[in-house]
């Protein structure tokens, strides 16, 4: 028996004996699940008094501080409001169908005096007529382009008011015989919303009742002796018997059904709707669901039912068939017209299979999805933390290199790695002031004092990646002891072998060539080299550039520059002819002259 919260006890008491929808709220006032019952009063007091079986149920239990009801005079009232309520509030212990915005759908724009048929992936409260959505996108952009012939309906979005003609000119598509150009006044409402009511009809799959009418406005023209209209027609027929031969007939009966598969695997979960139009199927729905880890297959079937059709019982197809009964069957039945069936053998059943095999490739599409993520960031630092016993995973970490020109101007550069990745915006170089001569160890230290005084508390490593062997890990360890840092941890990648030490240990590990986590540290190394070899180029060239040349007068830095790519040095330069400075461009004769009068002199 569950604890009754304090907000809670009295409104029990209190409850109806009535259908309806309660709505429960945690101590923030936050709504966190809602349901239906057909009788209030038995339903809720059934979480305080009887024994919970599943934990997501005990879960939720256990949150609730207050509770709210809206009566409803039936028990299909109370599952429509359910349903709707859901989709609005996204309770955290309620199953969702996750949001459509990323399918197609076909849009008619039915509100306009001459309505207009496009794709979009937007659903608003326009007054317009969608239908969808669709998953193969090629697919419907393919069949839009031949009902753009079919059924010449406006695409354009010109606004056409009823009466006067609002334009003088039609578009091309008048010409090509994509469009009846009621812009300029071709053709009359009535007649224009004839094609777009065949075009609905064509879409919900009635194909056959768009070929009749086709068929009696055909005999009417050629009674008019009006060939031309009636060979259109014919031609738009011929076309829409062809689109139905390339469909598989699965009914001869030419009747809508829809085919719901479901699979489930963990947190994740997908259902398939199969949309069997005019006997054949046309399209194929897949929707992903949130909130399933721990329901059932009947649960998820019943959350699916209600949240699917509350906005298309005006529309519901012939009959639906199921993979597996919802909980509550009798209701959701009643509340879809008796349309349900759980077929047990034959083709039916084979349909429910398809179905069934179309969410589960949805479900490992989606894990695959996920796993090559994070086999490119989390799986090896996981890795990283597993094989080298870190305290814990190295989410950021960083590698120092060092730099020396010429045994003088000593640099460092630090690459920055989080999750796997570089995160460029976090490399940093240093030039090194301290420092006399060439001496890597205390380069290093200066580096990491400099670089762990100065970092935002935010963006400390958790693991410090040094280039070398025990000697270059002892002295940086050091470092992070002087400065008391005990939260980062340090290691260090021999090159010669790949061989990673561990501070405070003196023996070495040794990852395998194929180990992702290995792969990992020698790319924070190779990045850390190549930004340091970078930063090298850069100040060689500045410090080669800065030259005797410098004090030449009348030698611009073009000039130098030249000079300095042709001969290499200023050595170089000293010693060769006149003849061969006057091949470089921009200097003359008297130019070279004055060159090699000033080089010789020093």
């Amino acid at each position: 028996m569950q604890e009754i919260p304090d907000k809670v006890k009295p409104k029990l008491k209190l409850l109806p004996v009535s259908p309806g929808v309660y709505i429960m709220k945690n101590i923030s006032g936050d709504i966190i699940y809602i349901g239906k019952a057909k009788v209030l009063r038995n339903r809720v007091r059934s979480y305080f008094t009887a024994t919970l079986s599943d934990s997501k149920t005990i879960e939720m239990v256990s949150k609730i501080s207050d509770l709210e009801y809206i009566l409803t005079k039936t028990e299909n009232q109370a599952l429509e409001l359910e349903a709707n309520l859901i989709k609005k509030h996204k309770p955290k212990y309620n199953i969702q169908l996750k949001d459509d915005k990323s399918k197609p759908f076909i849009k008619v724009t039915i509100k306009e005096p001459f309505p207009q048929v496009f794709i979009t992936r937007e659903l608003k409260k326009d007054g317009s007529k969608y239908y969808g959505p669709y998953t193969d996108t090629k697919a419907l952009r393919k069949t839009i382009r031949i009902l753009e012939w079919i059924f010449p309906i406006r695409t354009c979005t010109r606004n056409i008011p009823e009466g006067e003609p609002a334009f003088q000119r039609p578009c091309m598509n008048f010409q090509l015989g994509k469009c009846y150009a009621p812009c300029i006044g071709n053709i009359s409402i009535e007649e224009y919303r004839k094609n777009v009511t065949s075009l609905i009809q064509f879409i919900k799959g009635r194909n056959q009742d768009v070929i009749s009418d086709f068929t009696l406005r055909m005999k009417e023209y050629s009674a008019k002796l009006n060939f031309e209209e009636a060979a259109k027609l014919r031609d738009k027929i011929e076309n829409i018997q062809k689109l139905n031969r390339s469909k598989n007939m699965f009914f001869t009966d030419e009747k809508n059904r829809d085919i719901i598969g479901v699979y489930q695997e963990g947190s994740m979960a997908a259902v398939t709707v199969l949309k069997i139009l005019s006997g054949k199927l046309l399209n194929k729905e897949i929707y992903a669901l949130n909130n399933t880890e721990g329901t059932t297959l009947a649960q998820i079937m019943e959350a699916f039912l209600k949240q699917y059709y509350s906005t298309k019982l005006d529309e519901l197809p012939f009959r639906i068939f199921l993979q597996a009964e919802p909980e509550d069957l009798e209701t959701i039945n009643k509340w879809l017209k008796n349309k349900l069936i759980i077929p047990k053998k034959g083709d039916n059943k084979a349909l429910i299979s398809i179905a069934r095999e179309n969410a589960f490739n949805f479900v490992e599409e989606e894990k695959l999805k996920y796993l090559r993520k994070s086999n490119r960031t989390i799986f090896p630092i996981k890795e990283l933390k597993d094989k080298l016993n870190l305290r814990k995973l190295p989410r950021k970490m960083i590698c120092i290199d060092i730099s020396t020109i010429q045994g003088a101007d000593t640099v460092s550069s630090l690459v920055f790695f989080e999750n796997g990745k570089p995160k460029k915006k976090n490399y940093r170089h240093f030039i090194i002031k301290t420092v006399k001569g060439q001496d890597d160890f205390a380069s290093m230290a200066e580096t990491m004092k400099r670089y762990l005084t100065k970092i935002d508390e935010n963006e400390k490593p958790d693991l410090i990646v040094i280039d070398g062997g025990k000697g270059q890990l002892s002295i940086s360890y050091n470092v992070l002891k002087e400065m008391k840092i005990k939260e980062i941890e340090m290691i260090s990648l021999a090159k010669r072998i790949e061989e990673v030490f561990l501070s405070g240990s003196n023996s070495s590990i040794i990852l395998p060539r194929n180990s992702s986590a290995l792969r990992v540290l020698v790319k924070i190394r190779d990045e850390a080299h190549r930004f340091a070899i970078t930063f090298h180029r850069k100040r060689r060239k500045k410090r080669t550039l800065k030259s005797e040349i410098d004090n030449i007068s009348g030698i611009g830095e073009q000039t130098k520059f030249s000079l300095l790519k042709k001969f290499g040095s200023v050595d170089n330069i000293r010693n060769t002819s006149i003849t061969e400075l006057i091949s470089v461009k921009g200097i003359g004769e008297k130019s070279a002259r004055v060159i090699l009068e000033y080089l010789s002199k020093k």
